[in-house]
């Protein structure tokens, strides 16, 4: 049974394929409108979210980020949709690397690089680093409960020779590394699940006591690997522009913490930069540390 529904995920998944991607533009112009008007997918968490990062904006502006967000979002569910059939040509002529040489320089010098970015833009799209560059891409991932759902992003996520491996398992990211220069790809803003004592509260977009994630830093330490940022921007409709933003080079010589502050600080300032990208309807602080 559960074969049968992927194999009806991947069936629709592929008719819509069949579509010009512009006409898919018009549908998601049509679910703006339901999620934001009808529906109003998750309203009350993405304006508490709002009110907590700017205290001090004007309804009018928090509402005009929330809207310009649920175009956004709309038009990342029309992306997703194409994500598993889109062509490699097609990628190309939507996403556009700025500085790409960078990684081949850490490549030439057989460096591993942890690139850790946040749900900002289009993150998922991340799976067709390797059509650029010449690492071996990892891609660090959440697993989620719905198993058919958890299948099909990790197709999606292999489909340009991309690895995913589930966040609690480092076993296959150890045997890449052995073998050749590794990129591993980390989306590090969520809520950190699991053992709490294990967590590291600081400081994000304002919000004291935030707990953090600190994976990225973990593995980068392990193998000394480049920690760089992921800057990926919204052009316009269904196009993308990515740097690569070295954070630190020798991550063997750095306190505790310090990678994930620079990657926190990083995020920040892109957000407060076009914060309508970020990914509001997320329950960031639900786990905040409260103090006195």
């Amino acid at each position: 049974m559960k074969n049968f529904a992927y194999a009806c995920l991947k069936g629709v998944l592929f008719t819509v394929s069949l579509i010009p991607i512009r006409a898919g533009y018009v549908f998601s112009s049509f679910l703006y409108l339901v999620l934001r008007y009808i529906v109003r997918y998750r309203k009350k968490v993405i304006e508490a979210n709002l009110r907590l990062v700017f205290p001090n904006m004007d309804r009018n502006e928090t509402t005009s980020i929330m809207n310009k967000y649920y175009r956004h979002m709309s038009d990342l569910f029309v992306e997703m949709t194409y994500a598993l059939y889109i062509s490699e040509k097609s990628l190309r002529k939507r996403i556009r690397f700025v500085n790409p040489e960078l990684l081949d320089r850490y490549h030439s010098e057989g460096r591993h690089v942890v690139a850790v970015t946040g749900h900002y833009a289009n993150w998922e799209w991340g799976y067709g680093f390797p059509i650029y560059c010449r690492h071996s891409l990892m891609e660090v991932y959440k697993k989620m409960s719905s198993k058919t759902f958890d299948r099909l992003f990790r197709d999606i996520r292999a489909r340009f020779g991309g690895i995913p491996v589930e966040m609690s398992n480092l076993k296959p990211i150890v045997a890449e590394a052995r073998k050749h220069p590794t990129l591993i790809y980390l989306i590090a803003d969520q809520t950190p699940a699991g053992n709490s004592q294990l967590w590291y509260y600081t400081s994000f977009l304002g919000i004291d006591g935030t707990p953090v994630f600190t994976g990225p830093e973990k593995i980068a330490h392990k193998f000394n690997a480049v920690f760089v940022f992921v800057n990926m921007q919204k052009v316009k409709r269904g196009h993308y522009r990515i740097e690569f933003i070295p954070l630190c080079e020798n991550p063997e010589n750095t306190d505790t913490y310090e990678l994930t502050d620079s990657y926190l600080r990083t995020l920040e300032k892109i957000i407060y930069n076009r914060p309508e990208y970020w990914m509001w309807s997320h329950r960031r602080w639900k786990r905040r540390k409260m103090t006195e």
